[in-house]
């Protein structure tokens, strides 16, 4: 049997196709790729392919990228598409050259600080991807978040707030008849009567945690459940911040990634960055 070490993840697929996570899906959707194994990981699946395919079908990759293109060109008309590709390729550069920028920025940082902001600035494009789908890459993000909490403070430009959403309620059962009966949602029933004494209230329940990092123009916001930061969090949280009290709701943060972002930042370089963070820090740590 196939171990996982032998298979191929997503990014590393990505790498040496050239292509983003979505091009990815859309090969394996017109079928000229099949996911070998499905490993379970905490927040999501993890797609592996095998080596061997992976390396027939970058032989294919021009024709198809070919096929593409005519596709495009018959869906807008040659001229429109073709401008389209060329800026396309001219804002992933210009996406290039400020990531550049920006890390050539971390010079005039504390080495420290320095640090916490190259990190932060690729967890912000992971957060992205795991938006588009990728949820996976939430295991690697709880990873660098905690290593955050464990090194760094106020003093580096992390600051951590408790955000406290409203009170999830579950219904009991006759709860549950009485809004069929008034002919409202068990939602609306909720929100409107706070449920009885019966019902399940969780007051945490859409609650999340609130990383701050900010350095000089600097500024970099991620957010993680608190159901999950609970354990290694504890009592970091410097300052509790309230929002939808009235109501029972989650509201999502962050936004799925770009393809012109995943064209300028690949997925295998922002895991490899965070990785290096981490082992870093644990190196660091160590010979401390």
């Amino acid at each position: 049997m196939k171990t996982m070490q032998q298979l191929l993840t997503t990014a590393e697929v990505c790498k040496i196709l050239g292509i983003t996570p979505t091009k990815l899906r859309r090969l394996t959707h017109e079928g000229y790729l099949e996911v070998e194994e499905i490993t379970k990981m905490k927040h999501g699946d993890l797609h592996l392919y095998h080596p061997a395919e992976v390396d027939k079908l970058q032989l294919q990759m021009p024709r198809i990228l070919r096929r593409w293109e005519s596709e495009e060109n018959t869906a807008m008309g040659a001229k429109k598409a073709a401008l389209m590709r060329s800026n396309r390729i001219n804002a992933a550069h210009g996406l290039k050259s400020r990531k550049e920028e920006f890390l050539l920025s971390l010079d005039l940082a504390p080495e420290k600080t320095a640090n916490l902001l190259r990190a932060s600035y690729f967890l912000f494009h992971l957060n992205h991807y795991a938006k588009a789908g990728n949820h996976y890459l939430y295991d690697l993000k709880e990873k660098v978040l905690k290593k955050f909490v464990e090194h760094y403070n106020e003093e580096h430009g992390l600051t951590i707030s408790l955000v406290q959403g409203g009170q999830r309620v579950l219904l009991c059962p006759s709860c549950k008849r009485k809004a069929r009966r008034q002919r409202k949602s068990y939602h609306d029933y909720a929100r409107m009567t706070g449920g009885c004494p019966w019902c399940i209230k969780n007051d945490r329940y859409y609650s999340l945690y609130e990383f701050t990092v900010k350095y000089a123009e600097h500024r970099f916001c991620f957010h993680t459940p608190y159901n999950v930061a609970k354990k290694w969090l504890k009592d970091k949280a410097t300052t509790t911040k309230f929002r939808a009290q009235r109501y029972e709701m989650g509201t999502a943060f962050g936004r799925p990634i770009f393809e012109l972002e995943a064209q300028a930042i690949p997925l295998q370089e922002v895991i490899d960055e965070l990785n290096y963070f981490l082992e870093h820090l644990d190196y660091y740590y160590l010979k401390a």
